[in-house]
């Protein structure tokens, strides 16, 4: 598929650590709903950047089921383990219309290899979005749309502080794996019982009150 370079609006969405000079080597690829970025197998060749929409990781079992090892959005690295691997061990599929950076995996791991400051916070990167992803797919676990709602908001910040989310409310919908007028329900019902603040986007788990001691 054919790529092309980098607007300035999708180079301000990498973290602000990554060098200038590895951005301008990225090219930018296009996925429709359902279109495959990789196959299992392929050789490796970029480091994927999500610029907008969604990938997702899967496998097939024997009966022909489909197996989600990871998910990835905007802001996000995509199958990290292409840094240290030659071939990937999953298909690479766009969920929704998704935008990626493709950057030389070769000229990612020299960088990392020669820049200390920027290997560090790599390797800091790819142990937070590792955290998440652990997160993520023990919240699509359970059952519930408050349950995951909760989980959400109790695993992306402390206890009592609030969550700024970065996306809209339908992209939120589709990370937590619910329809949209679910989670407008859903989040309606826990302000209606006091047990959450939502501002916007601006959403807080009210702590429950401690009963009190005799």
């Amino acid at each position: 598929m054919p790529t092309t370079s980098l607007s300035l609006a999708d180079r301000q969405i990498f973290p602000d650590f990554f060098p200038e000079d590895l951005i301008a080597q990225a090219r930018l690829r296009q996925l429709g709903r359902g279109e495959g970025l990789f196959k299992m197998g392929e050789s490796v060749r970029h480091v994927i950047f999500v610029l907008q929409g969604q990938l997702k990781a899967v496998r097939t079992d024997p009966e022909g089921t489909e197996c989600v090892m990871l998910r990835a959005g905007k802001g996000e690295f995509f199958a990290e383990s292409s840094l240290i691997t030659m071939s990937y061990a999953c298909d690479g599929v766009a969920m929704k219309p998704t935008r990626v950076a493709l950057l030389p995996v070769d000229a990612v791991q020299d960088a990392m290899a020669s820049q200390g400051p920027f290997a560090g916070a790599m390797f800091g990167l790819i142990a937070a979005q590792a955290r998440k992803q652990c997160s993520r797919q023990e919240r699509l676990r359970l059952k519930k749309a408050r349950d995951r709602i909760v989980h959400y908001l109790a695993c992306e910040t402390a206890p009592g502080q609030h969550v700024e989310l970065k996306v809209p409310m339908k992209e939120w919908a589709c990370e937590l794996g619910l329809e949209p007028e679910t989670l407008y329900r859903t989040l309606a019902d826990l302000q209606s019982e006091s047990c959450l603040e939502r501002d916007g986007r601006r959403l807080r788990l009210v702590p429950r009150a401690t009963e009190p001691t005799t």
